[in-house]
């Protein structure tokens, strides 16, 4: 047996550890025996847990992090090792490395676990930091090498005597020479005299901690070049020991740069002859240039669009469908085609085709929208005329069929409340014989009259339309009840009486009228016009000059 004394006394020494003895039942239960004075410190353990198994007093989650290596200790009569996370009573979370030191009888058997924990968080917090400050100087380095080496600029470095110290791959293919031949000699070894001259000045104000910048057509390695030439000062402690110097190869940009001056011109040539509105926008939508041809078209001078938003004098219905349009072909690179409405000096407002298309400089950046803008109000009159022949009687100019179920179909899907609606089917009583008497044109003047008569007796919301031959059909809108449509019905009844005065002849009409008043909404336009159709049969049957209302529930 364990000399209970002789333990105490290891334990509560326990050096700077925690140090736990747990007695062991079965190789699978461990109770708490003994705990030494700074485990009871750090970790928040009393006397009243003396005794208790291990699960009774740690956490779960500690529980289940510590409990498979007691196991494997207690199984295997071997020292365990471990790190762990405990949570001391100062409520820092603090890493710890276990040894745990099986305990064995004259049998064999482990009856006790010495448990001692070291609180390794220092160490660990150390090696941590030792880890990233060796991870910065690593990021430390490849930035250097991102920023020098593997710049597409040449770089060079030069000491305070103009020495080179360091070139990048960059400068040797600039230069053509190799970097061995370079480091340690003059910057001047290798400039011409132009170089020299704008050089010397540049690098004594560099001196100066005051960095420089300008552009050289000079000559590289056998060609003549464009080169942006930068020189920045290497400051340590606040004293300039050294100057980089950046070149840039600016030769494809200056280029593009007097081509597109020339284009330019000759753009302008094109624009000052076109007789459509050319503009020109930049990337906050602000027009940059308008063609004289603003003059003749909108009435204004050109100078009155530039500086102003692409939006100016555009109809406000418009505007926002231009900006999305402009805003896609931006982000598309695509060009874009629409219609809108501008307005004239005048008020009048015309109709124009856009055609806009974006530019971008050489590294990808949108530069302008090229915008050519086309009157077509001409063309936008002669679809408004094709779409009121599809859509309106050429006789009597009320809408036709086409429009009445559109329009029907239109209110059916809206949410009306409490309101109602009906259906009135109309022809002219005896209609043929007129016809047949004063001839077809006369009974045109009929037809006309009769559909005038029967509009004018409606009100805003409701609509008439012409079916074909003497019969029209309408739609009364804002009802409560049947006899909404009673009083229209009689005040077009009273208007049709008396004579009729057409081509200096008298004629007497009458009308029959078929209603249909729904109650419900659970039902087609076309059975509407069925229902209405058969009701105006129905009222005929009853002797003409009359109606019959059917009630759809």
């Amino acid at each position: 047996m364990l000399d209970k004394q002789l333990l105490n006394q290891v334990v509560q020494s326990g050096f700077d550890n925690l140090i736990f003895l747990m007695r062991v039942e079965g190789h699978t239960l461990f109770y708490y025996e003994m705990v030494n004075d700074l485990a009871k410190e750090k970790t928040g353990i009393t006397d009243k847990d003396i005794g208790k198994e291990l699960q009774e007093v740690l956490s779960e989650e500690h529980y289940y992090n510590m409990y498979p290596e007691y196991v494997k200790a207690a199984e295997s009569n071997e020292k365990v090792v471990y790190e762990d996370y405990f949570h001391s009573t100062s409520h820092n979370e603090l890493i710890s490395e276990t040894t745990l030191m099986p305990l064995v009888n004259e049998d064999g058997e482990c009856t006790h676990i010495l448990a001692s924990v070291r609180d390794i968080t220092d160490y660990r917090h150390a090696e941590l930091a030792k880890e990233q400050s060796k991870r910065h100087i690593q990021l430390s380095e490849q930035r250097y090498k991102s920023l020098f080496s593997d710049n597409t600029d040449a770089i060079v470095s030069v000491d305070l005597e103009g020495i080179m110290l360091e070139v990048n791959r960059a400068f040797e293919q600039l230069t053509g020479y190799h970097r061995g031949e370079l480091l340690g000699k003059p910057a001047t070894v290798i400039a011409d005299e132009e170089q020299r001259k704008y050089g010397f000045a540049a690098f004594e104000m560099v001196l100066e901690k005051q960095a420089q910048s300008f552009e050289l057509n000079t000559s590289f390695n056998g060609y003549q070049l464009d080169i942006d030439i930068k020189m920045t000062p290497i400051i340590v402690e606040e004293e300039v020991v050294g100057v980089y110097v950046i070149l840039k190869d600016i030769t494809e940009q200056r280029h593009a740069e007097r081509t597109l001056m020339k284009n330019q011109e000759r753009f302008q040539l094109i624009a000052e002859s076109s007789h459509d509105l050319i503009t020109l926008v930049d990337d906050h939508g602000i027009i940059q240039y308008a063609s004289p041809s603003y003059r003749t078209i909108l009435g204004y001078s050109e100078d009155q669009f530039i500086g102003e938003s692409l939006l100016h004098k555009l109809h406000e219905e418009d505007g926002s469908r231009i900006l999305n349009a402009f805003d896609h072909a931006k982000r598309k690179a695509q060009p874009i085609a629409m219609d809108f409405r501008q307005q004239h000096i005048n008020g009048d407002w015309l109709w124009f085709e856009l055609q806009a298309k974006p530019i971008f400089d050489e590294n990808g950046h949108f530069y302008q929208m090229i915008v050519v803008t086309r009157n077509i109000s001409e063309r936008k009159a002669y679809e408004d005329e094709l779409k009121s022949f599809a859509y309106h009687d050429p006789l009597t100019n009320l809408p036709n069929r086409r429009k009445f179920k559109q329009k029907m179909l239109d209110y059916l899907s809206e949410d009306r409340g409490e309101e109602q609606f009906a259906v009135l089917m109309f022809d002219i009583d005896d209609f043929k014989p007129i016809n047949d008497t004063h001839g077809h044109d006369f009974g045109d003047e009929v037809i006309k009259e009769f559909g005038r008569r029967i509009e004018s007796n409606l009100r805003d919301g409701d609509l008439v339309a012409r079916m074909g031959g003497d019969e029209f059909i309408a739609l009364l809108t804002g009802l409560h009840s049947e006899d909404d449509v009673i009083q229209v019905v009689r005040r077009i009844q009273d208007t049709l009486e008396g004579n009729w005065y057409i081509d200096n002849k008298v004629v007497n009409l009458t009308t029959s009228i078929g209603i249909v008043f729904p109650n419900h909404d659970q039902i087609t336009d076309e059975d509407l016009i069925k229902m209405a159709d058969n009701a105006l049969y129905g009222a005929k049957a009853l002797g003409k000059d009359t109606y019959q209302l059917m009630t759809v529930d």
